[in-house]
């Protein structure tokens, strides 16, 4: 690399969405940063090339993190590009939601947990391994792990598990100072959500919104970026609501 590298970032499922959105904000923080990404490989070229056009340093990675060997390929690939790694924000997520619990299927609830719980698992697995001391492992949640409504039986539950294993980690990497905290995006203009939810329920719920609007990307990101930088040092097996105060 032609520049001097002083912190490492690795954001996965960062091609588009809350994932983008981190990638170059934590880029402009002088943060370094490997975009994973699955499927989408012109949207994380993008998003490199969008990094790197502004001066900063980013690198495209492919990699599944329903598979736990692509998982740790992908973590010592990075390793191996940057020298090392010092954040992890475990991002990558796929949303069902409308479905009652009653008609969930056993392959809705294997190809949900693939990513949502176990991709995530075994992402924070892996930076626990190889984070170095001192660094940030960001979980990347949802509200709807703290407030379950009707039709998200098989979201919520998976977003809920990752909590309970950011504060286990937490306790248990704490020796090597390395922080571990969840963050909670309430609804969010992001493709995933746009996918599920029609435009005309996305403005009910962002007028319903204490704020009056629903969240963009860079509301998520600017929270990662606090809790990756200096001041979130403190900061430790915490679950970080953002929301703009709303319950949904």
């Amino acid at each position: 690399m032609e520049k001097a590298i002083n912190k490492v970032a690795l954001v996965t499922g960062a091609a588009t969405g809350i994932g983008r959105a981190i990638a170059i904000r934590l880029a402009k923080d002088g943060i370094a940063v490997a975009v994973n990404y699955v499927g989408s490989s012109e949207q994380a070229d993008e998003v490199v090339n969008e990094i790197k056009n502004a001066g900063g340093i980013a690198v495209a990675f492919q990699a599944d993190v329903s598979a736990v060997t692509e998982i740790t390929e992908l973590f010592n690939a990075v390793s191996a590009e940057f020298g090392g790694i010092d954040i992890v924000v475990a991002n990558a997520g796929i949303a069902v939601m409308g479905i009652p619990i009653i008609d969930v299927t056993e392959a809705d609830f294997d190809r949900i947990n693939a990513v949502n719980y176990k991709g995530t698992y075994f992402v924070l697995q892996q930076a626990a391994r190889q984070v170095r001391d001192g660094g940030r492992i960001i979980q990347i949640s949802s509200t709807s792990a703290l407030y379950p409504a009707a039709g998200l039986g098989i979201y919520a539950p998976s977003k809920a598990a990752g909590k309970v294993v950011t504060e286990i980690l937490a306790q248990e990497l704490g020796h090597r100072k390395i922080s571990v905290n969840s963050v909670f995006p309430g609804p969010t203009t992001t493709p995933l959500l746009q996918k599920e939810v029609s435009k005309e329920e996305m403005e009910r719920i962002g007028q319903n919104m204490n704020l009056g609007r629903m969240g963009e990307p860079e509301d998520i990101a600017g929270v990662v970026a606090f809790l990756a930088g200096p001041e979130g040092a403190w900061i430790n097996g915490q679950q970080i609501i953002v929301n703009g105060g709303g319950r949904i």
